[in-house]
């Protein structure tokens, strides 16, 4: 199984037409800061450890700062059985609302 990338600008639609989730996989803190909205925090570190609680009949949708960490764990997710939308760019290259808060 495989993944795609996306750019970071088509990521809400690209969440609306395939009714996946937004996933931000940056550490707590920095999705405290700000993150996007309706995305859910799974940092690469709980994802590395296989610590994820995510439903595999939803497309994940996945960013990060700049992409790299992102590609990372799209394909940790898709040899879990996941499918995976990774996106380029990351939140650098982001130019939506941005929401601050939310759970930790």
């Amino acid at each position: 199984m495989r993944f795609h990338s996306i750019n970071i600008r088509d990521i809400v639609s690209e969440s609306v037409m395939n009714g996946g989730i937004i996933v931000d996989v940056r550490d707590k803190e920095r999705f405290y800061k700000k993150h996007i909205p309706m995305a859910v925090n799974v940092p690469l570190e709980e994802i590395s450890r296989g610590h994820i609680n995510l439903p595999k009949n939803r497309t994940l949708i996945l960013y990060c700062d700049t992409g790299g960490a992102s590609a990372i764990a799209a394909k940790l997710l898709v040899e879990k059985g996941y499918r995976v939308i990774n996106t380029v760019g990351g939140l650098a290259e982001y130019k939506g609302s941005l929401s601050a808060g939310g759970k930790r």
